[in-house]
């Protein structure tokens, strides 16, 4: 029983030390892509990462493969049998193969690199689902559930007259189906619906989840619900009043919400956390989740693709409680908490809780600039203007300034050393204060090297170091006298912010970079921008691990201090020393890769383990057991193309042999390693057998290309691996034959000397002929061909521009018109107005007439557009039935009238010549830029307003205002 109890206990407190490393949604890094980026549309509507380990998104615009550098984009040009590029669904299988479909019925499979397409459905298919036996469900748009047993079976429906948007199989091998009559359940071939009878309310189901124990969770108009036994519960009463567009379970067993308009929800142990776009989602739309292998979090929303990640570096800044984000020193405690001296107080952290101190007497906020503990765990502090303070029962009590015996207010540095002596330096000197109160200074006078201290340190003999901004000076107290420490004059170093004693050595951060000082010996050696740093100024030197980090204004550098000190003992064999280091920036999750130095501790390590660093942006803090655990992570490479003399070779399988013809001047080979969270600081090794028989650095170049190879056969293999990591066992290769010439061969070599006096002079006078004839004809074609060129650059720019349905501008050509415009109009102070329209029941007329006839309609409709719009306006179909007008020069108002004059035209129009009985009616939302900062924010605003026009009855227009942003 003991045990038992033991046990549980065991468990209980590792799930409590587990949630408590658990990231707050404030402390992941962030990053968004949009069309600017690549993406070839912004709504997000699939995510999925295939065995390789690339990301696949699925847009309305097509398909977009990201590698971590750059998207690839696939459309339905490049796979073969689709009806259209828009595209609502990705399943990633277990074998690797992906399965995508769409618009108007498409369906398509990328298997070994190879696209094949199956027989399309008879509409729009928002998600399918495919066995291990290759049967597939599919969930379709206003025509149900229909089952294929293989695929290219006939289909059977299921479901009917309904909308189906997920599919999902539990163990059980019981398929249930979120639609717009709620939840199914499918049992062999038997349907039943699942409805309020099992807790469920009676509204439209968008998406489910089974969860890694077995649990269904159910995503619908009015919460999450998760079923147990035979009933389902809320999983959230907090959710209840959400529509619940996605849903994730992550790694850590948390839960993951996305909605229609209140952005990402997770809920974990601790409670229900909320993102949404004030928080720097694209927009609070969400239509899809993922968490790739590298457990970063990937969130589709109706504005671009947004992505969460544990970054290296995590922070603390004013938006969480500092008392300002310009932070200038950081000390960590003996009792664990942490003191972070900002521009505008000090704060004290321990156990994630942040406390700010106040002053006990009222005075102007207090800029600190140094902190130091005292024998007794109190803690004092130098600050900008009021010199040396001191934490007594939470309060900051002033102890000495310039009127009772500091030689200037201004303290950058404060040290107690091993007698208990405080000093203090400051700008205009250096004061030691005794234990018994007793105050002496020093300034040049007494043989300081300069009297604007910035740094204070004490070696194991007792000695004090005071870096100043003209040099190094030590004081013996022995001797009561200082000296000061001439750098070599190739150095040129002047300014010493930071000391690190390691033993016998004492470590500089200087203006010319890292210093090592022997105290044995007094010699020193310089470790600077001619030996590999990428900066030369350095603030703080810290020891942790294996590595020193050093910090700067352009970020944290990591060093590997044991190839450091085998490059600095051996100044004649340095060349042959590789000394591993890296930068880590904002990249990295530094709010700011401003390091702050002039004052100390700008940085230090904590008992835990962490490195603390004072930033322009808050503290930035770093476990490098972080960053060891990143670079152990499963890395995938791929060869994604190969080019044989400048032209693309398709790849063939892993057990194939590439034939190449004889004549092959260059091979060319483009790989990538598949890490989304470091893809720039990759390294690459090539290997090319029958060339080569060593593995060849590549650093971080992700191409290689060989020239003029011999005939015979060749085995390319490529691996990648995290920086200062070991090489993974994930190598690619690629195997290719070169065939010789025929003149090449031997047997021809000894028929060709037989022949050779005979027929030479036929030979060169036929050659000369033929390469004449090959040059005339090669001119020629090359004229052709560039006239071809020609004519399809121009067709690929229109395309590129314009709907094919209607003629008019495509978003991409809209959203680059306001993009480059918007700033122009902001800055001139005029006026610009963007209107949405969207046809109303426009899936009615779909449902009702044909598609064929909302095809017609929408052309009719861009048709009346081009009529009745302003000559100075601009329009453009948005995608769907939707459409977007800009009015340049014109305030809300008065596009609201054009709006007004456009509506009345579209519904007095007769649409009876394309469809008996048939009437359209359009609604439009309207804003300007009178109140926003950026395009994005104006496009939210017409489609706030929209909304609003549709919500409420339809066929109007609604100007944007603060109660029609409240839905």
């Amino acid at each position: 029983m003991a045990r038992v109890v033991s046990l549980i206990l065991l468990c209980v407190c590792f799930s409590a030390f587990a949630e408590s490393t658990r990231l707050s949604l404030s402390d992941y890094f962030t990053e968004t892509w949009n069309t600017r980026s690549g993406l070839p549309h912004n709504s997000i509507n699939s995510v999925a990462q295939t065995k390789d380990g690339y990301i696949w998104i699925a847009t309305w615009e097509g398909l977009a493969r990201f590698n971590g550098r750059e998207f690839k984009l696939f459309t339905r040009t490049e796979i073969p049998g689709l009806p259209d590029s828009g595209l609502r669904s990705l399943i990633a299988m277990d074998n690797g193969d992906l399965y995508i479909v769409g618009a108007r019925g498409g369906i398509a499979v990328r298997s070994q690199g190879q696209w094949r397409s199956l027989p399309s459905s008879s509409t729009m298919i928002n998600h399918a689902l495919i066995s291990e036996q290759g049967e597939i469900w599919l969930a379709l748009e206003g025509q149900g559930i229909v089952y294929r047993a293989s695929e290219k079976a006939t289909e059977h429906t299921l479901v009917d007259k309904l909308s189906a948007y997920r599919l999902i199989k539990d163990k059980q091998n019981v398929i249930w189906a979120a639609t717009s009559d709620g939840l199914y359940k499918i049992e062999g071939k038997k349907v039943s619906k699942v409805g309020q009878e099992a807790g469920l309310p009676d509204v439209s189901a968008f998406t489910l989840l089974l969860t890694q124990s077995g649990t269904l969770i159910v995503g619908t108009e009015k919460g999450a619900w998760q079923k147990q036994h035979d009933k389902f519960v809320s999983v959230d009463a907090t959710l209840n009043h959400e529509s619940i567009s996605s849903l994730l379970e992550d790694t850590q067993g948390d839960i993951w919400f996305g909605t229609i308009n209140k952005g990402v929800f997770r809920l974990r142990q601790s409670g229900l956390e909320n993102l949404d776009a004030d928080d720097g989602l694209p927009n609070n739309r969400i239509l899809s989740l993922l968490q790739d292998r590298e457990k970063s979090i990937w969130v589709g929303t109706n504005a671009g693709l947004f992505r969460l990640r544990e970054a290296p570096f995590t922070n603390w800044s004013q938006s969480r409680g500092l008392a300002s984000d310009y932070v200038r020193t950081v000390l960590s405690h003996s009792d664990g908490s942490l003191w972070v001296g900002s521009s505008n107080g000090l704060n004290r952290i321990i156990n994630g809780e942040i406390t700010t101190l106040n002053q006990a007497y009222e005075r102007d906020p207090l800029s600190v600039l140094s902190l130091t503990e005292d024998k007794n765990g109190d803690v004092w502090l130098g600050t900008y203007t009021g010199g040396l303070m001191k934490v007594v029962n939470n309060k900051i009590y002033p102890v000495k300034n310039r009127t009772n015996g500091l030689l200037n207010n201004e303290v950058r540095a404060v040290l107690f050393d091993s007698s208990h002596n405080l000093w203090i330096g400051t700008a205009s000197g250096l004061t030691k204060l005794t234990d018994e109160g007793q105050i002496h200074s020093y300034t040049t006078e007494e043989g300081l090297a300069g009297n604007f201290i910035m740094a204070l340190a004490e070696d194991n003999q007792g000695r004090l170091w005071v870096g100043t901004g003209v040099g190094v000076s030590i004081f013996d107290p022995a001797l009561n006298t200082f000296s000061n420490i001439e750098f070599p004059e190739k150095f040129s170093t002047e300014y010493a912010f930071g000391f690190y004693l390691d033993g016998e050595k004492m470590w500089l951060a200087t203006d010319r970079g890292l210093i090592r000082y022997d105290l044995k010996i007094d010699v020193m050696h310089l470790f600077g921008r001619e030996q590999g740093l990428p900066v030369d100024k350095l603030f703080q030197v810290i020891e942790q691990g294996d590595s020193l980090w050093l910090t700067s204004n352009r970020g944290v550098i990591q060093l590997n201090k044991t190839q450091l000190t085998e490059f600095l003992d051996n100044p004649t064999g340095a060349e042959s020393v590789v000394v591993s280091m890296q930068l880590y920036d904002e990249g990295d999750g530094m709010l700011s890769a401003q390091a702050n130095g002039g004052s100390n501790p700008a940085a230090v390590t904590h008992s835990d383990g962490q490195l603390w660093v004072a930033t322009a942006k808050g503290v930035a803090i770093v476990k490098p057991e972080r960053l060891k655990e990143a670079s152990k992570r499963r890395l995938s490479t791929v060869i994604e193309s190969f080019e044989v003399d400048g032209k693309p070779v398709a790849l063939p399988a892993k057990s194939d042999v590439l034939s190449l013809p004889a004549g092959i001047s260059r091979v060319s080979f483009n790989y990538a390693g598949l890490s989304f969270i470091m893809p720039q600081r990759l390294n690459y090794q090539t290997h090319l057998s029958g060339y080569n028989e060593e593995w060849v650095d590549r650093g971080r170049l992700a191409i290689t290309e060989y020239t003029n190879l011999p005939p015979g056969e060749y085995t390319f293999k490529v691996r990648a691996g995290y920086p200062n990591s070991e090489w993974q066992n994930n190598e690619q290769t690629l195997r290719f034959r070169i065939a010789p010439y025929f003149w090449q061969k031997t047997s021809f070599k000894l028929v060709l000397i037989l022949g050779l006096f005979l027929i030479a002079y036929a030979i060169y006078k036929y050659r000369l002929y033929h390469y004449k004839r090959i040059e005339i004809e090669l001119t020629e074609k090359v004229e052709q061909q560039m006239h071809d060129l020609k004519n399809q650059a121009d067709a690929f720019a229109h395309l590129a521009n314009h709907d094919q349905l209607t003629q008019l501008p495509n978003r991409r050509a809209f959203d680059s018109w306001l993009f480059e415009n918007f700033s122009q109009f902001q800055h001139n102070k005029q006026s610009l107005s963007v209107a949405i329209m969207d046809i109303d029941h426009f899936k009615l007329i779909n449902d009702n007439f044909s598609h064929l006839i909302g095809d017609q309609v929408i052309c009719e409709i861009a048709r009346l557009l081009r009529i009745n719009f302003p000559d100075e306006g601009y329009a453009a179909r948005w995608g769907g039935e939707e459409f977007t007008l800009l009015f340049p020069h014109k305030g809300a108002d008065e596009a609201a009238r054009l709006c007004e004059i456009i509506r009345l035209e579209i519904a007095d129009y007769n649409f009876s010549e394309l469809a008996k009985e048939l009437s359209v009616t359009v609604s439009f939302g309207v804003a300007d830029n009178a109140n926003v900062t950026d395009y994005d924010r104006l496009l939210s605003h017409a489609d706030t307003a929209l909304y609003h026009a549709k919500n409420n009855g339809r066929n109007k227009v609604v100007i944007y205002n603060k109660e029609t942003s409240i839905l």
